[in-house]
């Protein structure tokens, strides 16, 4: 087990089951909240999520939904049609670059043309615009589509007229297409051509998932009839904790990161030349193993040799990770029920540049060729693609299409090829185990009236403080933590993201960027007068702050091990009354909450004496926002599935995944509890579940993790 029971279980367990969802711990189908903490570091199994969902997981993992559950629900257990017995759980680098170069003193050395200078100087600045609209703009739906029939958030159209409106001033580009709005306009200059998708990832912005903008640049005013291997650069922008501007020239070796920092400068943070080998994956489009035989067995191969599951649902987030891990594989195919998604002109051969240069490899429209040379027959023309080290890309060829390309091949050294094209070390598919009898049946559940929340959207952090709660020293705690996580942002923003050479007494590795945050949290609550007792799941031995009133169990930096992806990340937090954590429960919290550091930074809090799980939002003045409550997790299918590897020593679990597969479950999940569980907060539906095996130990702890 990994999930720290006083660093993450409660606290997150608190937030869950008071916006109206529910919790299954510790292999007993006792509630997060409910799970004594015998130990700092004690970790255990958890599953979070809609009533519904949890009950379905306890059914799995342990043949029945638990009397629990089901009383909780207004269900009496004999009512359930839920028998059975419980089941026993068990470069060098080719270009020369000093990093903390500018974005123009690169250019200016490399980039001879003066007109392209000018319009990546163009996309860089609108990307600027863009970070700040992202972080501050609506992201509810509108009642507007694109004409492609995809929903637009009115964030989308802020980037959308953002790009435009720059392409038009640059004086150098002729022509510009959008996502949002594929029509090719003019744009009264001469020298290059554009097509971008102003955000994608914009289904999943609302979340506080890493989003980002793709762009191409091709010469003149023709872009159908050309192909990838025509453009002169191309790029993403990732919006995420940081904002990074990743781009490739054609005819420069290697990707090149430039880091956006406080004086609107973009400096070199990386050079990518080469994308090596790693279990590393990100299957877009899972439902096509619903009917695609072959995408089902390479699924099932990544699982069964127990590759790392990462995918946000966002493409610009998704295969970013594959240039700063250097390895790994994304793939997004198509199915008889399951068309294309990704455009070739705006996604697809953007992207294929960044890949190649980097060193890796690509295979596309279901012809395994490189997607560079695909021709652009149509603006709309969409496509399947596999990007990702080139070993991965022939092992999606030999499993998709049933060999791998010469093009691939020829690149291989004749033991790489044999790797690639070796069966799995299990013929195990993912969605065949079967479902456990009897077969779940979900309960009735008691409706219960809406709980009256005084509150209203707009109002302070302070003003919904002073609403909770009437204790002034749990608002001046809860206040401490939320300034404390405004000062985080702003580190997590610019601060180092390398490993270092420490770790923490649990033997999880640090980053400089966890430590700066340990630091100021510890900071904060020893100046508040209102903590007695602090501990840290970097710093696990509980540290006396000189106050009167609460103590606190946090994790400074969830998820610290994905923030040099520029995934969204976080801090979870538990508020326990008095000096004693050892021997208490979750049900014991006065308040808890998570911090979420993504394009937006979001302060998502509960309280044990205040109905609903409520949610703020960090404006440009420094001030939180309130901008929504949750007291409803509702039914719908998607699935965080975390531990996914114990599916091949946990046979309940892998009954549950296959469950999730085969009913077409929508997959987001990106290895950081605080955005993965935080989802469901904002979707109102979904299931987020972390379990052991014989061979895979629990890692969430309960203190800083799971009550919280």
């Amino acid at each position: 087990a990994k999930l720290r029971l006083s660093f993450e279980a409660p606290p997150i367990a608190l937030l869950v089951e008071k916006a109206g969802g529910a919790t299954s711990c510790d292999g007993k189908c006792v509630s997060a909240l409910d799970v004594q903490i015998t130990g700092i570091d004690q970790r255990t199994q958890v599953c979070m999520g809609s009533r519904t969902e949890v009950a379905r997981f306890e059914h799995f993992m342990y043949g029945k939904a638990s009397d629990r559950l089901l009383v909780e629900g207004g269900v009496q257990p004999a009512m359930a049609a839920m028998t059975g017995e419980k089941v026993a759980m068990f470069s060098t680098t080719a270009v020369k670059l000093q990093l903390g170069t500018t974005l123009e003193e690169f250019m200016k050395a490399a980039v001879p043309d003066p007109k392209l200078r000018t319009i990546m100087s163009t996309l860089a600045e609108s990307g600027r615009t863009i970070d700040h609209k992202v972080k501050t703009a609506s992201c509810g739906g509108t009642a507007c589509t694109n004409v492609f029939g995809d929903e637009q958030l009115a964030v989308d159209m802020l980037a959308d007229k953002v790009l435009f409106e720059g392409l038009k001033h640059c004086g150098v580009c002729e022509i510009a297409c959008s996502e949002e709005n594929p029509v090719p306009l003019e744009m009264g200059g001469q020298g290059y051509s554009v097509c971008f998708d102003p955000l994608d990832g914009s289904s999943i912005v609302d979340t506080n998932f890493s989003v980002g903008t793709i762009f191409g640049v091709w010469p003149g005013n023709k872009i159908i009839g050309t192909t990838g291997r025509d453009l002169v650069a191309s790029g993403i922008i990732v919006y995420g904790p940081r904002t990074i501007f990743c781009v490739a020239f054609r005819g420069i070796p290697g990707t090149m990161d430039f880091m956006l920092q406080d004086d609107g400068a973009w400096h070199l943070v990386k050079v990518t030349t080469k994308i090596g080998e790693g279990k590393l994956f990100s299957p877009g489009n899972l439902r096509c193993t619903y009917d695609n035989p072959e995408y089902l067995k390479l699924i099932s191969y990544y699982n069964n040799e127990q590759y790392t599951l990462r995918y946000t649902g966002g493409m610009v987030p998704d295969v970013y990770q594959l240039l700063i891990k250097e390895r790994g594989v994304f793939t997004n195919v198509i199915s008889p029920t399951t068309k294309a998604k990704l455009r070739l002109s705006f996604e697809v051969a953007p992207i294929a540049l960044l890949i190649e240069n980097a060193g890796g490899a690509s295979s596309c429209d279901g012809k395994s060729v490189s997607a560079l040379d695909v021709q652009i027959t149509g603006i709309d023309q969409r496509t399947q693609v596999c990007f990702g080290n080139i070993t991965e890309v022939a092992r999606f060829e030999h499993f998709m299409y049933g060999g791998v390309s010469s093009r691939i091949a020829s690149q291989l050294t004749g033991e790489q090829l044999a790797k690639a094209t070796a069966p799995s070390s299990s013929s195990k598919l993912i969605t065949e185990a079967p479902a456990p009898e009897p077969a779940f049946q979900p309960p009735m559940w008691a409706a219960k009236p809406a709980p009256q929340i005084s509150a209203k959207i707009g109002d302070s952090l302070e003003e919904v403080l002073a609403l909770a709660t009437p204790d002034l020293k749990l608002r001046r705690l809860m206040t401490t933590m939320a300034d404390s996580c405004r000062a985080i942002s702003h580190k997590v923003k610019t601060a180092a993201t390398t490993g270092t050479a420490a770790t923490n007494v649990f033997g999880d590795e640090q980053l400089a960027v966890d430590m700066l945050a340990d630091k100021v949290l510890f900071e904060g609550l020893q100046h508040c007068d209102v903590c007695e007792i602090a501990c840290s799941e970097e710093n696990p031995v509980p540290l006396e702050m000189g106050g009167q009133g609460y103590s606190v169990c946090f994790d400074p930096l969830d998820g610290s091990s994905i923030v040099d992806t520029n995934f969204s990340v976080g801090t979870i937090f538990g508020v326990w009354p008095g000096n004693k954590i050892i021997g208490t429960t979750g049900r014991d919290l006065a308040a808890s909450g998570i911090c979420v550091y993504g394009p937006r930074t979001t302060l998502c809090i509960a309280f044990k004496d205040y109905p609903g799980t409520h949610d703020f939002l960090l404006g440009d003045d420094g001030k939180w926002t309130y901008t929504k409550v949750i007291t409803h997790i509702g039914e719908g299918k998607m699935f965080a599935p975390g531990n996914l590897r114990c599916t091949l020593d946990n046979p309940e679990y892998e009954k549950l995944i296959a469950y999730y597969v085969r009913e077409q479950y929508t997959l987001r999940y990106t290895g950081g509890m605080v955005p993965d569980v935080y989802q469901m907060f904002i979707k109102e539906k979904g299931v987020f579940t972390n379990v052991i095996s014989p061979s895979t130990k629990a890692k969430l702890r309960l203190s800083f993790d799971g009550r919280p």
